[in-house]
C-alpha cells in the first residue's frame, strides 16, 4: 500500500514539473542543515517549546567543541549523578530572549535525563522514581581545561532541575530516527 502511494505521489510531482527536483533532492543535506546545528556537530538537535535549539551530545562527544560554540546566555545541562549526555540550550540564538524560559530549561533537562545511563536502563524512568536530578550552568562556568573539559562541577552549578525523562520520549525517539544519531 505505502509503495503504491509513493509511486502515485512521485508521478503527480513529475506531472506538475517537479521531477528533476525529486531526483536531485539530497535528504542528508536537508537533515543536517537544521537551524541551530553548528557545522561539524554530530549530535541531535531538537527545538524547545519556544523554538530554542537544544543540542544533545553522546557521552563520548568532544566537549571542547561544544564549549567553543556556546555563548554567554547558553545553558549547559547534565545529570547530577552517573553518566549521561551533555545538553546545550542555545538561548543566544533567539535574540528576543534575554534569558532562557523555564519550560525550555525543563525540556533541556528532560533530554539530559532521558539520555543518561539510569534512564536508558529503566526505559525513561529513574530507578528511584519518575525524576532525575539535572544540574545546569551557563557556558562561562563549564570546565575549560584539564581532564574535565566541558563538564559541569556541582560547585559551579546555577541550579538543579528535577527532570522527567518520560516527557520527551516521543521527541527523543523521533529525533534519533530522523537524524540517525546517538
Amino acid at each position: 500500500q505505502r509503495e503504491s502511494d509513493l509511486g502515485l505521489l512521485r508521478r503527480d510531482m513529475e506531472d506538475i514539473g517537479l521531477g528533476r527536483r525529486v531526483e536531485s533532492f539530497d535528504l542528508d543535506s536537508v537533515k543536517f542543515a537544521q537551524w541551530g546545528r553548528p557545522q561539524g556537530f554530530e549530535g541531535l538537535v531538537v527545538e524547545s517549546p519556544k523554538g530554542i535549539p537544544i543540542l544533545i551530545t553522546g557521552q563520548s562527544y568532544s566537549d571542547s567543541f561544544l564549549r567553543r560554540i556556546s555563548k554567554g546566555g547558553d545553558l549547559w545541562f547534565q545529570v547530577r549523578e552517573g553518566r549521561g549526555s551533555r545538553v546545550l540550550l542555545r538561548t543566544s540564538m533567539v535574540r528576543s530572549l534575554s534569558k532562557s524560559p523555564r519550560e525550555c530549561m525543563e525540556a533541556a533537562a528532560d533530554f539530559a535525563a532521558y539520555f543518561c545511563d539510569t534512564a536508558r536502563r529503566s526505559g525513561g524512568k529513574s530507578e528511584t522514581g519518575d525524576e532525575i536530578e539535572v544540574i545546569y550552568t551557563d557556558s562561562r562556568k563549564v570546565a575549560k581545561r584539564g581532564g574535565r573539559v566541558g563538564q559541569l562541577k556541582d560547585a559551579k552549578k546555577l541550579g538543579v532541575i528535577r527532570a522527567k525523562p518520560w516527557r520527551v520520549v516521543k521527541e527523543a525517539k523521533a529525533a534519533q530516527e530522523e537524524q540517525g544519531r546517538l
